[in-house]
């Protein structure tokens, strides 16, 4: 705040702060402004899975839910969680994945719809996972830490948290999943309309983001480094280094994994990662508009 409250009003006005209202509207109008990029819908919301007979899924609402169209025929939806940090925990450091256990591809939901030869009047509509690459960090752990351990009074100097992150991914990757299975059935429905419409898309990507204004951190270090004794690392050791974004490889919760497609490839451990962890963007609020206008360019 620019100043302390004092009055009623003021008071509300924090309150309001803490909740995240406004910094989910900012964080709205900062991808309306930039060049290329539209809002499909803000607090749209969200079931997973879907209802069957008397059962109901998991309910939330998406934070925001944008589009660019790549291309003629191509477009991207990413689906974005504003996370303010907890005033305790501003700072978020991530853990980088040891690629000498497994490679860290950027895997994303697609969906391709390819109309058949000329005359047939019909297409097909096909959900795939696919494979890309990235250079930003990748990490497969987390941890909210203080900013500021040194200055900090009372008990509990050395606490820490993941509720925040954890949160954050969980919100987005089941608003993730509600809307491709979403989209899917409303592509179906028209798929086998008696009119024969053309795809409303060839090609349509779903990334989910987590935008939030904690300060991001990549901590680096050799395992090798660690006491197993104590199973501490020397001070010296490892080293905090900022950085303005990175994937986060978020393990799903078993009500949100699909089956593997391979059930060979997942019996031999090759598989394991696709269907068992979703890739979570995640990015410095000050760094927003820029991400989004540097990336996403194919």
């Amino acid at each position: 705040m620019s100043h302390q409250a004092s009055t009623q009003d003021e008071w509300t006005i924090h309150a309001l702060n803490i909740h995240g209202v406004f910094f989910e509207r900012k964080c709205a109008t900062t991808v309306a402004a930039t060049p290329g990029w539209r809002i499909v819908s803000t607090n749209y919301p969200v079931e997973y899975p879907p209802p069957s007979g008397p059962w109901r899924g998991k309910e939330s609402s998406v934070d925001i839910w944008a589009r660019k169209d790549i291309d003629e025929g191509q477009v991207l939806d990413v689906l974005i969680e504003c996370k303010k940090a907890n005033p305790e925990f501003v700072n978020w450091v991530f853990f980088p994945k040891d690629e000498r256990i497994a490679p860290a591809p950027f895997r994303f939901s697609r969906v391709i719809n390819e109309i058949n030869p000329v005359g047939s009047g019909l297409w097909t509509s096909q959900p795939t996972l696919q494979t890309g690459s990235t250079t930003m960090p990748v990490a497969n752990d987390s941890r909210e830490v203080r900013g500021d351990y040194v200055k900090h009074q009372g008990n509990n100097k050395t606490k820490t948290s993941n509720a925040a992150i954890q949160d954050a991914a969980y919100q987005v990757a089941l608003a993730h999943r509600a809307i491709v299975q979403e989209d899917s059935a409303l592509v179906e429905r028209a798929r086998q309309s008696g009119q024969h419409p053309n795809p409303p898309w060839k090609t349509k990507a779903y990334v989910p983001l987590i935008v939030t204004t904690a300060r991001l951190y990549r901590v680096d270090f050799s395992p090798a480094a660690t006491d197993l004794h104590t199973g501490e690392i020397d001070l010296k050791a490892a080293a905090l280094v900022p950085v303005e974004n990175l994937l986060y490889e978020y393990p799903l919760p078993k009500h949100l994994q699909h089956s593997p497609q391979d059930s060979l490839a997942a019996l031999k451990g090759s598989d394991t990662e696709a269907f068992s962890r979703m890739d979570i963007l995640v990015v410095q609020a000050e760094s927003l508009s820029t991400f989004l206008s540097t990336n996403f360019t194919q």
